[in-house]
């Protein structure tokens, strides 16, 4: 919509009003009613190195009902204070702020996000926003009773962590997971309508890496994404296990043995039509006659920081500019702040945004990570979200 009256367009390219009259300067409003600011009213957020930040990724808790060996100890972590955790309000409240200066593109994740009570309101309170994209990281294993609720709240997409297809070896990664349990998830959420489902495995030498072909003809078949995902060092390294790091060109390597040579991701008819923002690099191999996509995330040996575009939300309202490091900007102080000047909803969202900008000044420009499990923060995966 123009927001002009009729038959205006050469006083609009010249900057000019017609003589005599008044634009008439008309709402944008997206589908679900949401009256949306103008192209030209978005402010840009910029990191130091002067990328674009348009994607947040939050963790909604710390806790999870698995204990995946490369996410968290036998024994669990240290839990939060759930009164420390964000609610709902806040988290909107903190997502409204970012999509104020240009951010278009949620994530949830955890922990693990199905597990947060009520989560469906969640949902419902963010798809109401007018975002571009909303999505769920989830290991499944409440998938088959959440898949058509999620779908009914307005969620866009599903990312779900899918190491091996073996139960035993399923048993063994995640401790106390179920394999058939997240299989009929991801059949719930493909009947209810959800595509373009990313299937996440973390490639581990001699653990799945026999598997990668077998992980990409079960996605393949269900039109899910598959893709792979370097070990990260997270906990300086501590479940990181030698000799278990799998780079990128190796999965290259397997990827073409198993399916012949590799297609260059602009050579896949459609790929463009299909939703994601993350840093996965795109391979295609043929299969049954068809190109398909394999996402290919490569942290370690082929850093893809230049083009970051995210940052992460922790589940008690810190930012964190990058995964690879502990700093982080406090914004629960902000939507819990007693202050007065900070009494009304509007001095909230210009302290947030404020603090988030300022904050993003001192994003670095890459991480350390390093093949051989060095350079990580002090932080678990489990405790900021995948």
């Amino acid at each position: 919509m123009s927001g002009l009256i009729p038959n205006e367009t050469s006083h609009r390219d010249s900057g000019r009003e017609p003589p005599g009259q008044r634009l008439l300067h008309l709402p944008i409003v997206n589908n679900s009613g949401v009256v949306m600011p103008r192209p030209a009213d978005f402010r840009s957020m910029q990191d130091g190195q002067s990328r674009a930040i348009t994607y947040v990724r939050i963790s909604l808790l710390d806790r999870c009902n698995y204990r995946c060996t490369y996410c968290m100890p036998a024994d669990g972590v240290a839990l939060v204070d759930k009164a420390d955790i964000l609610r709902f309000e806040e988290i909107e409240l903190v997502v409204r702020a970012l999509m104020a200066v240009g951010v278009r593109k949620v994530r949830l994740t955890g922990g693990e996000p199905t597990i947060r009570k009520d989560l469906i309101t969640l949902v419902e309170r963010l798809a109401k926003l007018g975002l571009d994209d909303l999505s769920l990281s989830t290991n499944a294993e409440r998938l088959a009773e959440l898949a058509q609720p999620l779908k009914d709240a307005g969620l866009h997409r599903l990312n779900v962590s899918l190491d091996t297809l073996d139960p035993a070896r399923f048993a063994q990664v995640t401790r106390r997971g179920h394999l058939d349990r997240v299989l009929s998830g991801l059949d719930a959420a493909r009947a209810v309508g959800f595509r373009h489902t990313k299937l996440n495995a973390v490639a581990m030498r001699g653990f799945n890496d026999d598997e990668v072909g077998a992980l990409c003809r079960y996605a393949f078949d269900r039109d899910f994404i598959p893709r792979f995902i370097e070990l990260m060092p997270m906990a300086e390294g501590a479940l990181f296990y030698p000799g278990s790091f799998l780079p990128a060109a190796e999965l290259r390597s397997l990827l073409q043995r198993e399916f012949g040579p590799l297609l260059a991701d602009d050579e896949i008819p459609g790929r463009r039509g299909i939703p994601g923002v993350g840093p996965a690099r795109y391979v295609g191999v043929m299969y049954q006659g068809q190109p398909r996509r394999v996402g290919l995330i490569s942290a370690i040996t082929e850093p893809f920081c230049d083009t970051c575009n995210r940052v992460r939300l922790s589940a008690t309202g810190e930012l964190h500019a990058c995964l690879a490091y502990d700093d982080a900007i406090d914004l629960r102080r902000i939507v819990r702040s007693s202050e007065p000047q900070l009494a009304d909803r509007e001095a909230r969202l210009a302290a947030l945004i404020d603090a988030a900008q300022s904050g993003l000044l001192r994003k670095r420009s890459g991480h350390v990570f390093s093949a051989t499990g060095c350079g990580g923060p002090t932080k678990h995966m489990v405790s900021i979200g995948g």
